[in-house]
């Protein structure tokens, strides 16, 4: 079994859903017995909640985002 130390890109992984099959099995089941990694993965979920909803610093100009409007073939979801 891997230790605390080999899990911490799985924590990313999985908090980024991006865990499956056989790893996703064996760190949810590291996860069951670790309340060490069990804090880490909640710890990075609440970051992901409150950058998700975290308002930008900074607006883009008018200007800028016309000129991306146009390199991009107009406004998102439009092809």
């Amino acid at each position: 079994m891997k230790g605390c130390d080999e899990y911490r890109i799985a924590i990313q992984l999985y908090v980024d859903a991006e865990l499956n099959g056989e790893d996703l099995e064996e760190f949810s089941t590291h996860l069951q017995g670790c309340a060490e990694c069990r804090e880490e993965v909640e710890a990075e979920l609440e970051l992901s909640r409150l950058l998700r909803h975290a308002k930008p610093l900074f607006h883009a100009p008018d200007a800028l985002r016309k000129r991306i409007m146009k390199a991009t073939d107009g406004p998102p979801g439009s092809h």
